[in-house]
Parts: structure tokens; C-alpha cells; sequence
């Protein structure tokens, strides 16, 4: 039996560590639970994964041998559940999206191959792996495991682009979920390269050098990437989920005449007398409620008449205002941070995009060119 060093520490932590997470995440109430239901069955795979790579090498008896081929199905369940949570993550539906089963057709056919393998005993199976029987067989298997997961990433970064440009669409700030999430795809991008390295070098370059490099670094980066991912999900407030637009319509004229335009003036009620844009967590939604109009005529009037988005909208008066407050003189008995916030603005990196976007400048240069003129 071989000894248990470093790396078998980390693994066992990082096992540790998910399960913790995973029970912990299923019992937070409010804060993303459908999507953290998901991401539990994710880390448990994970550690199922961990558990395997302790044990394996040390009790590859027939018993080990016969397990570790189906917890080996879990490969081709990982794909669908990523997609799940990042779709539960970002975007709003009701009830909360379920992938179709059919997404799970090459775990059951995993599975049945090996059901069938049951049929033989443990010295037949060898005898077969020797002769290269079962080589072309689990060539296909480790093949159709990468493409899937590899495509199921693909997808999720697809999620979250039309994500971000939803996002747009609805909320006058910015949420820090596009951060969380940019870096649990560059996590599990990070594992898609590894094992393809693993892949190729198994299968057609076969140097020592590259499966030690990407055998360890696969097994000890799980633990890491765990910690990392379920302290961010503690830590990540309850989500503003945007709608899932599945199919694109034509534009046409929603509003004319006598309609658009007093639309058209209540908005400018709000946003010039009112101020609601100081509201730091204005929606669309929001808006449109006091309009009294849809979300779908008002996002009209901003998209056609306006010439752009809910969020370069809204956030065009709150720079307008910090400048009004500049002017004044506000910011020297203020922060600039404290002026942001006090024109709507709801966090410092939101507001320092914003006025750039808008004033092609930073804040602090701005002011700075005020006093020389």
C-alpha cells in the first residue's frame, strides 16, 4: 500500500472542505438556492472524484476496479449540471430551468457499457485490455467525456454574455456575479486544458514529463478551485436573475404619435424633477412601474428613441449629477466616492466605468481640469 504524503493532505482538505460547502450551500435560504442546489451535486462530484484518486491507487482490487468504472459516469454528468448552474444563476425562470434528460445520454450509456462489463470477471477484462480489445472503446469514452464537457463550457460562457448584455437591459448597476462567474469558467477552463493535455499525451504523444504535469496538477488544483468557489458563493449576495429571451423579435413601432410622446415626457418628469435615478438600485422594472407603462414599451422608448440601453440611460443622469455636485464645490468637504454613491451610484467601479464611458476621462482628471479652467 503506498504511503500517504502532501498531496493525499490537500486531497483529503479539499474533500473535506466540499462536502461542508456542499450541505452548507443546500440550507441557505434566499441567496440563489435553486442555483446553489446545483452547485452542491457539482462540489460533491467533486469530492466523490477526490475520493477515488486517495483511494484507487491503494486498494485496485477487483471491488475498486469495478466502482471506480462508474463513478467514472460522473465525467459525463458534470457538463449538464455546469450549464444548470449558470443558467440558474443568471436568469429568471419559472419553474427553475431543468435540463432535458437526454443531456444525460452519455452517462447512461456509460453506465450500460459498464453493466456489461460485469459479465466478465476481473482476469477476462485484463486479458481483453492487453490484447487491445477495450482500447478503441475507451478511447471513445475519454473522447466523448472531453468534447461534452468541453462543450457544456462553451455554452456557459454563451450564458454569460447574453447575460451581460441582459443585464443592460434591466439594472442601472452592476452586479459583482459577472466577476464570480468570469472566474469559475476560467476555473473549470482550467481543468478543460489540463485534460486535453492529459488527453493527447495519453493517446498519441505519451512523454513522462506531461503526465506528471497534468496527472498532479489536475488532482491538486480540485482542492484549491473548491475552497476558492465556495467561499465566493457564502459570500454572494441573492442574485438579480434577468429574463431568458429565447427567441428574437422584429422590431417595430410599439409607440407613436399622441402615446410615445407623453411617454416620452414622463420620463423626462422622472428623471429631471424627481430623480429617481438616485434610487442606487433602480430596475427597469422599477421604472416602468412608475410610468405605468411595460417593461417592453419602456425598454422600446430607450433602445429606438434614445438610442441606448436602460443602464447607459440611468446612469448618464447620475453622472450628470456628480458633475452638478462638482461644480458646486461639494467635493472639497466630500469624497468622491461619497458624491458617487449621493448621485445613484452604487459602487465605486460602476461609477469610474460609467464616467468613462460617458466622459471619455476619469473622475479625479476631470476635476483636476475644472480648476485649471
Amino acid at each position: 500500500m503506498n504511503s500517504f504524503g502532501i498531496v493525499d493532505l490537500v486531497l483529503f482538505l479539499g474533500i473535506s472542505q466540499g462536502i461542508f460547502l456542499a450541505i452548507t450551500l443546500s440550507l441557505l435560504h434566499n441567496k440563489n438556492k435553486s442555483a446553489n442546489r446545483v452547485l452542491s451535486f457539482i462540489l460533491l462530484i467533486a469530492c466523490i472524484m477526490l475520493v477515488g484518486r486517495v483511494f484507487y491507487p491503494r486498494f485496485n482490487g477487483a471491488f475498486f476496479f469495478r466502482i471506480a468504472g462508474f463513478v467514472d459516469t460522473l465525467i459525463f454528468v458534470f457538463g449538464p449540471l455546469l450549464y444548470t448552474y449558470i443558467r440558474r444563476l443568471t436568469f429568471y425562470e419559472s419553474p427553475d430551468y431543468k435540463i432535458p434528460w437526454y443531456h444525460y445520454m452519455l452517462a447512461f450509456l456509460h453506465v450500460m457499457f459498464f453493466s456489461w462489463t460485469l459479465s466478465y470477471s476481473i482476469e477476462e477484462l485484463k486479458t481483453m485490455a492487453n490484447a487491445g480489445d477495450l482500447g478503441l472503446i475507451y478511447f471513445v469514452i475519454e473522447t466523448l467525456g472531453l468534447i461534452s464537457n468541453v462543450v457544456y463550457t462553451i455554452k456557459s460562457y454563451y450564458l454569460l454574455r447574453v447575460y451581460k448584455r441582459e443585464e443592460k437591459k434591466n439594472l442601472s448597476y452592476s452586479q459583482k456575479i459577472q466577476t464570480y462567474i468570469n472566474f469559475f469558467l476560467l476555473g473549470v477552463s482550467f481543468f478543460m486544458v489540463l485534460w486535453m493535455i492529459s488527453y493527447t499525451n495519453t493517446f498519441f504523444v505519451r512523454r513522462r514529463e506531461l503526465s506528471f504535469i497534468s496527472y498532479h496538477l489536475i488532482w491538486v488544483s480540485i482542492p484549491v478551485f473548491i475552497y476558492i468557489i465556495g467561499f465566493f458563493s457564502l459570500k454572494q449576495p441573492e442574485i438579480f436573475r434577468v429574463q431568458l429571451i429565447k427567441k428574437k423579435t422584429i422590431s417595430k413601432e410599439r409607440l407613436n404619435g399622441e402615446e410615445l410622446e407623453t411617454l416620452k415626457k414622463s420620463l423626462e418628469d422622472l428623471m429631471v424633477h424627481k430623480k429617481i435615478y438616485l434610487n442606487n438600485e433602480l430596475t427597469l422594472k422599477d421604472l416602468s412601474k412608475e410610468l405605468n407603462a411595460s417593461t417592453n414599451n419602456v425598454s422600446w422608448l430607450l433602445n429606438n428613441i434614445h438610442k441606448c440601453s436602460f443602464y447607459d440611460y440611468i446612469n448618464k443622469y447620475r453622472v450628470q449629477e456628480f458633475i452638478s455636485k462638482i461644480q458646486k464645490g461639494e467635493h472639497f468637504n466630500h469624497t468622491i466616492l461619497a458624491l458617487s454613491l449621493d448621485s445613484g451610484f452604487n459602487s465605486k467601479s460602476t461609477f469610474n466605468k460609467a464616467f468613462k464611458m460617458i466622459k471619455n476621462d476619469t473622475p479625479s482628471n476631470y476635476i483636476k481640469r475644472l480648476k485649471i479652467t
